[in-house]
């Protein structure tokens, strides 16, 4: 992992009713988002104790790349639709590795 990659940790809440669809278009979006250069891996996880909540977790090229990602329709599309989706609002959490964990196990 370089010092130039933006690491984006975010949390979802799905509104009651609503996992399901929340799952599938989290899903559609991380597959969508796949194929964008700057996008270095894009997972969604369920959050284990807290049944429908989302943890993604994504790490981009640079800032630039993160800031292409949130440009794509996919994205946007997603976006416009969370009030109807999540509890609250999206938790997100940026970061870049620290510069004193080199090595495979210390990197995403």
């Amino acid at each position: 992992m370089s010092a130039h990659q933006r690491v984006v940790v975010a949390i979802a809440v799905a509104k009651s009713g609503q996992a399901s669809t929340l799952s599938a278009r989290l899903e559609d979006v991380a597959r969508a988002s796949w194929a964008e250069p700057g996008v270095v891996t894009y997972a969604v996880h369920d959050v284990l104790d807290q049944p429908g909540t989302f943890m993604m977790v994504e790490v981009y090229s640079s800032d630039q790349a993160f800031d292409d990602h949130l440009a794509t329709d996919h994205v946007r599309a997603l976006i416009a639709d969370l009030p109807d989706l999540i509890e609250g609002e999206l938790l997100v959490h940026h970061g870049r590795a620290a510069a004193s964990l080199s090595g495979i196990k210390g990197a995403l």
